[in-house]
């Protein structure tokens, strides 16, 4: 009679309500001056924020697979659509509003046609070096962002240059009232994450908010401090605002963008979840997922969500075991927007700003280039250049570039593959670097390993090194090229080849194989090489070794 129910809801504990529920609560206190933070880094009236907030708990609940994961607005992505939005139209304008909402709709679409075509593997392309200086740049960006409401100005700006701009220019006018009460926000915030229990500190957020609100309105600081201002009461309603198709033209790659990168962090986090539970995770399905969510967001005139680690987490060690914890956290939004918006009206912008700050904060870090600089320097230059543009020009064109360098850092170290002569560790019937190893060599004979798969990029590279060597030793009569490390070949290495074989048999010189791998013979084979190598193919390089050694009473 259960099998028509959902597959958490046939196997729903008892004992997990208790923990469901107070999952609920938490995440919605912390989601209440998140969201209202987030909606005004994004450039959008402060309700927006929870308007991106309700959808995505109803929907991530029916289709996502974990359930602990808290899908909503993120610094991260508020930062991204300022970025992107700011361009195009006057913040806080009704072509604002609507390009916010087409930027949401269109991301989700995405999400859902990657997630239905299965193409997960194109967040493959933003290395974790280059989205480490994302996130480091872009937090560094928004806690920058946050100096103007904290002195009462009004600033502006996606980039450095023109944040620091704002506050040089306006701090001849800011506000002692807002630093005051921004300062005091920030030593609270700051100070109940180091010195109170982990219970208590995800409530600061919450109580600075109601102390905000109540120091307005009892010491009538409304005309003299910056607040949120009117929140309309009541929840929000579907809309589909229309818009030029230029305009939505010009979003389309900021929506593909936002699509992977809110996507890489969702992932991210489902998988961070799913570990200590034993639990699978299904990239597709949580493309699908958050594109759902993206889409629910736009509809009701949200922006772009993600999945937000700290929340999550928090949802996580508060009990959460099913989509309930994330119904009961919507439900809290809504009484919200019903009951709460005069009062939120009054709630100081320095609060949020110090609220922002707090919670940004940890994401800057350099962790990621260090790591990188001792791995592999190019990785270490794309974290530099990316975090350096992201700064300077912006969000966009610091992704940009970051997984330009990163494609042209594999493409260069692709097409200077490492070459090795190698030789027999006495003895056995293993293979090593000559250069590494104490090994034996045959007499007119190289064993040349190529560590790459060959292709258009390094056909002429291989080509010409296996000439050079040639050069350096022109006694050799035989030349093994062992491809154990070539996963693929294309028509232009093909072509090399059978360049090569025809140019050393015209030297006096014989190319055989060793160890060419099932799926690079079938290419072979495809092009009539593998008939041309017949006899000089090799299963393995001792098989090889042993073909061309000299017979045991053979004497130099």
């Amino acid at each position: 009679m259960t099998a028509w129910l959902p597959g958490w809801l046939r196997h729903y504990r008892r004992a997990w309500l208790p923990g469901d529920a107070v999952a609920g609560v938490v995440v919605a206190l912390l989601l209440v001056p998140q969201g209202l933070a987030y909606a005004l880094v994004a450039g959008l009236p402060a309700e927006a924020g929870l308007y991106a907030s309700l959808p995505p708990l109803l929907l991530y609940g029916l289709i996502g697979k974990s359930h602990a994961q808290s899908v909503g607005p993120m610094a991260l992505t508020s930062l991204l659509a300022a970025a992107t939005l700011s361009r195009l139209a006057a913040p806080g304008s009704t072509e604002y509003l609507a390009l916010a909402v087409w930027l949401a709709l269109l991301s989700g679409a995405m999400l859902v046609a990657l997630g239905a075509a299965r193409l997960g593997f194109l967040v493959d392309f933003l290395s974790t070096p280059v989205l480490a200086a994302f996130t480091s740049a872009s937090a560094l960006l928004i806690v920058l962002a946050q100096l103007a409401p904290l002195l009462g100005l009004h600033g502006g700006g996606a980039a450095l240059p023109a944040l620091l701009a704002a506050v040089l220019d306006g701090w001849q006018r800011f506000n002692p009232l807002a630093l005051g009460v921004g300062a005091l926000a920030l030593l609270w915030l700051a100070g109940a994450r180091r010195l109170l229990p982990p219970a208590l500190a995800r409530a600061a957020p919450v109580l600075a908010v109601l102390l905000g609100i109540v120091a307005v309105r009892e010491a009538g600081w409304a005309t003299r401090l910056p607040v949120v201002g009117a929140v309309p009461a009541g929840l929000p309603a579907l809309s589909l605002p229309l818009l030029p198709w230029e305009l939505l033209a010009e979003l389309m790659l900021p929506a593909f963008f936002m699509a992977l990168i809110n996507y890489v962090q969702s992932l991210s986090v489902a998988q961070l979840l799913a570990e200590p539970r034993h639990e699978r995770v299904e990239p597709d399905r949580e493309l699908l997922a958050l594109g759902v969510c993206n889409l629910g967001a736009g509809l009701f005139g949200g922006f772009p969500v993600t999945g937000g680690l700290s929340r999550s987490l928090v949802n996580a060690a508060a009990g959460a075991h099913s989509p309930l914890a994330s119904w009961i956290s919507a439900g809290g939004i809504a009484l919200v927007l019903l009951f709460a918006g005069a009062a939120l009206s009054s709630l100081p912008l320095a609060v949020l700003a110090a609220t922002i700050v707090v919670a940004v904060y940890p994401s800057i870090g350099f962790g990621a280039l260090r790591q990188a600089w001792r791995a592999d320097r190019a990785d270490a230059v794309a974290f530099v250049l990316t975090f350096a543009l992201v700064l300077l020009l912006g969000v966009e064109s610091g992704i940009v570039a970051g997984v330009l360098v990163s494609l042209g850092a594999w493409l260069w170290r692709s097409s200077r593959p490492h070459m090795a002569e190698v030789g027999r560790l006495p003895g056995t019937q293993h293979y090593r670097n000559v250069t590494r190893f104490a090994t034996e060599t045959l007499p007119g004979v190289l064993f040349l390993r190529v560590d790459e798969s060959l292709y258009f990029g390094n056909a002429r590279l291989v080509r010409d090194t296996v000439l050079d060597r040639l050069a350096e030793r022109p006694q050799l009569s035989t030349l093994v090229l062992i491809m154990s490390a070539v996963n693929r070949l294309d028509a232009s290495a093909v072509a090399m080849l059978q360049w090569l074989d025809d140019s050393l048999a015209r030297r006096g010189v014989t190319l055989a194989l060793a160890e060419v791998k099932g799926p690079v013979g079938t290419v072979l084979a495809r092009a009539g090489l593998l008939k041309r190598f017949a006899g000089r193919h090799f299963l393995s390089t001792d098989q090889a070794w042993r073909h061309y050694a000299p017979p045991p009473d053979f004497h130099i």
